[in-house]
């Protein structure tokens, strides 16, 4: 549909993370932060022990998989007798404060936390006033219906809500009304209660009120609109209510977690408000509140303590794929312009200051295209014909490093733990002390041990990265042989310098981060803690420094700033070590390499614990069904056992994994559940959260994608006494009633979404549409006058450059006017009050805008 009206347009969320560090907490204590999705736990960093400023730099990128209203982290003390633990304090976002964090470093203070603030959710609420006339006069009743509720916290993996309505007015609190129990997070509770508020008929005051006397014909008797001042009833009787009082009435619903009778948020609805509505009747969704009175208790700052973060929140509407169709065009046409300046790509290189997300989108979209090798000789041979100084080649953070980083990223995954994940997982487990810096020993600590174990730890990666060259992904070898030609080229007699080329890639950006920071890239499963960190630091740093020294003549003649580095360096750089280094970078960076066959071993996807039910065919059916497990999937198959060292208990073929899908909650009343469907059965499972959910689903997608018989349909729901709850089906063989998702054809371990991606390239233009116009006239100006190149960037030719912007410019227009029509769309579509746009947005004393 034009401009991506109804359902054909997406809209994606994501977050770039990253938390830094704290600063004046109470005491020396052992902290640890975390990141929460209203109130959901989708992150936690390592644990830094006793300290009041603890130093995380840790980073989180997810995408959003559902509504979300506020994002905070929490900085809490964990308690060494593991009870309860501590929080120190926090630093909320609400939704519409992100856009305002612009991805900078900031420090936030934190602020205290109270429970009865700690709220998330909404709640629908209907109310139907209607006037009788009783015996002692008037007689108000208010119909007031709980309808239903969304998005409500768990606590402790429970969520048994129940509402509570009471009617409050100035001279009494009637009792409450409770409805009862569910067991979701989104319950269906689809009950009313009848409140009574009388008013004496006075005829009296009729004269005096005669001017704002409404009659409603068109009203039923018992519906009569409540007017802000008086009502006429149905038998012609004026009166004059207590007025002042009705208006002060208020209706108030609150939420509880039933299991412990936890407040969850409360609404106030002021009579006032269903008295303003055109019918007489009131029907709303609402954002659930912190208690009354609590806002100011938490608002107070925690005693000065603050905390570091980045935060990049990006929204995506993503149209389908005609609609890029053009912008494609122009970017894929960028290898062919002559000169590479003129490019699209390096246009855009030239207008956005963050080079990663421009290249990671140009990468995954030319990788898709099978483009890649054409893009990446272009922007090497443009980088390296400006280099004056060879010895800091590739060192900067350039578009082209950056391209060829996100390639490795995406092709070297697989490569990267069949080389390094053994190790990196026995550094983990074994813990042993590695520290070799004496200002920083522990008690107890010996130099000499500590660098035997570091020297053991160092051998072993640079043994295993040696061996490695037959095993390099060919797809990365040509990238790294382009790198190889081009600089040999324009040094031809430096032969240092091709070597030095290839190493800053392979050494510098893959291997060395990859051993500094196993969790970014998969390697393990969780932040390694202080001991480990310390260790992975010292045997990345060897490495790279391994990496950067390519030249077995020079060995005597390197300076090191780290003194404390020196005996391990000494034991490294000689004459050995670094001709091993120039035949493996040769070895990875020939192109004429046979490609390895099909991987033999199997790699290591994605592993961690989550909650499964038993798949016997046992006739109880309770909670006990549900167990712990440590589950792996490799390339090959997925497996689950008790815990990580043991032996699988079941493996289930990648080839046999037929649909892989959510679970409906009333299923067994859980969330993040889905479903691995099998020839025989399905195999229910349940992440700790929904970013986990969606990325174990994910994966597992991904990797089945290819199986011949992947099933058409599935049952959304399970099949719990002898029938499927979604269709009431009896057979378990019964044909699934809901057709599977479809995803995208994908590799193995990256999904690319072009559409998505274009559409970043697309916002990216869009907000430098400024510069390219700046462009586009300089170019016009020069090839009339051929005058002035002071005032613009030194345009190499002025009529390609001129043709490309212009293509650009052609592009993105078109996507904008869509972008537009479609926002237009959508702000017509959210009414105050409907469930997209619910009333009391929480605005609360709670939330600062951090500004």
């Amino acid at each position: 549909m034009a401009g991506g009206e109804g359902p054909d347009i997406r809209i994606l969320e994501s977050f770039c993370i990253h938390i830094g560090e704290a600063k004046n907490l109470p005491s020396q204590r052992d902290v640890y932060a975390s990141v929460k999705l209203d109130q959901e736990e989708i992150y936690r960093t390592a644990v830094k022990e006793k300290t009041q400023s603890p130093f995380w730099s840790e980073d989180f990128t997810f995408d959003v998989p559902r509504e979300f209203h506020t994002l905070a982290f929490y900085v809490y003390e964990k308690d060494r007798l593991k009870r309860s633990e501590n929080i120190l304090g926090k630093v909320p976002f609400r939704k519409d404060e992100l856009k305002q964090c612009e991805g900078k470093d900031r420090w936030f203070p934190l602020v205290n936390v109270d429970a009865d603030t700690e709220v998330q959710g909404k709640v629908h609420v209907e109310i139907k006033p209607s006037d009788v006339l009783g015996e002692d006069g008037i007689v108000s009743k208010l119909s007031v219906s709980v309808l239903e509720a969304s998005g409500l916290s768990i606590a402790n993996g429970q969520c048994d809500p129940y509402a509570q309505v009471t009617l409050i007015s100035p001279s009494r609190t009637e009792t409450t009304k409770k409805t009862k129990k569910r067991k979701c997070p989104n319950p269906q509770f689809d009950e009313t209660f009848l409140f009574e508020v009388p008013r004496k008929a006075n005829s009296q005051h009729h004269h005096h009120h005669h001017h704002s006397h409404r009659v409603f014909s068109k009203e039923t008797p018992n519906r009569h609109k409540i007017t802000n001042s008086n009502s006429y009833s149905e038998k012609n009787h004026f009166f004059s209510p207590a007025e002042e009082d009705f208006q002060k009435v208020e209706v108030k619903v609150s939420l509880w977690n039933g299991s412990s009778n936890v407040f969850m948020g409360e609404v106030k609805i002021p009579m006032s408000a269903i008295v303003s509505s055109e019918s007489g009747n009131h029907n709303a969704w609402y954002y659930l509140q912190p208690r009354e009175g609590s806002n100011h208790k938490s608002q107070r700052p925690a005693e000065c303590s603050s905390l570091r973060v980045r935060v990049s929140y990006e929204v995506d509407s993503v149209f389908p794929s005609e609609h890029y169709a053009p912008l494609l065009d122009v970017l894929l046409g960028s290898p062919q312009v002559e000169p590479v300046t003129s490019s699209p790509v390096l246009i855009l290189d030239q207008c956005v200051k963050d080079k990663a997300i421009a290249a990671s989108s140009i990468t995954r979209i030319f990788h898709h295209k099978g483009e890649i090798i054409p893009l990446v000789r272009g922007l090497i041979k443009n980088e390296v014909s400006k280099i004056t100084n060879p010895n800091t080649i590739f060192r900067g953070n350039s578009l082209t490093t950056k391209v060829i980083d996100e390639y490795m990223h995406m092709e070297g995954l697989y490569y990267l733990h069949k080389t390094l994940k053994e190790l990196i997982e026995e550094i983990l487990e074994e813990r042993k002390p590695c520290e070799i810096d004496s200002a920083k020993f522990r008690d107890g600590e010996n130099l000499a041990v500590n660098l035997n174990n570091v020297m053991e730890y160092v051998g072993r990666a640079y043994r295993a990265i040696i061996n490695s060259a037959m095993a390099c992904p060919t797809s990365l070898c040509e990238v790294f042989c382009v790198l190889r030609e081009v600089t040999d080229k324009q040094f031809p007699d430096q032969p240092d310098v091709k070597y030095a080329a290839v190493s800053a890639f392979i050494f510098l950006r893959l291997f060395a981060p990859a051993i500094l920071s196993p969790r970014l890239f998969q390697l393990c499963q969780d932040n390694p803690d202080e001991t480990v960190s310390r260790t992975l630091k010292i045997v990345s740093k060897a490495i790279q420094t391994l990496g950067n020294h390519v030249n077995p003549d020079k060995v005597n003649s390197y300076a090191f700033k780290e003194v404390y580095m020196l005996p391990l360096f000494k034991s490294l750089l000689d004459r050995e070590h670094i001709l091993s280094i120039r035949k493996f970078l040769e070895i990875v960076s020939t192109c004429t390499k046979v490609p390895p066959k099909s991987p033999e071993s199997a790699v290591t996807l994605k592993e961690g614990y989550l909650t499964k039910r038993a798949q016997g065919r046992k006739k109880y059916f309770g909670v006990k069904n549900f167990k712990k497990r440590w589950f792996r999937l490799t390339n090959h198959e997925l497996t689950y056992g008790k815990c990580k060292e043991t032996e699988p208990l079941c493996t289930i073929p990648v080839s046999e994994i037929l649909a892989v899908e959510k679970l409906q909650e009333d299923s067994f009343h859980m969330k993040f559940m889905f479903q691995v469907v099998q020839p025989e059965r399905a195999l229910y499972v349940q992440g700790s959260n929904c970013v986990e959910e969606k990325e174990w689903m994910d994966i597992l997608s991904k990797v089945c994608q290819s199986n011949k018989n992947r099933l058409r349909y599935f049952h959304p729901a399970a099949y719990v006494n002898g029938q499927w709850i979604c269709c009431n089906a009896a057979p378990e063989t019964e044909r699934g009633c809901t057709p599977v998702t479809s995803g995208l054809p994908v590799s193995v371990i990256v999904a690319v979404d072009p559409d998505r991606e274009l559409e970043r390239i697309y916002r990216l233009f869009h907000a430098n549409s400024a510069t390219l116009k700046k462009l586009q006239e300089s170019c016009a100006i020069l090839a009339v006058y051929q005058g002035n190149q002071e005032q613009v960037e030194p345009i190499e030719d002025d009529m390609s450059c001129f043709t490309s912007v212009k293509a650009i410019l052609n592009s993105i227009d078109k996507l904008t006017k869509e972008h537009e029509d479609c926002l237009k769309r959508r702000r017509e579509q959210m009414e105050p009050g409907s469930k997209q746009s619910p009333i009391g947005d929480p605005k609360g004393d709670d939330f600062q805008a951090h500004s």
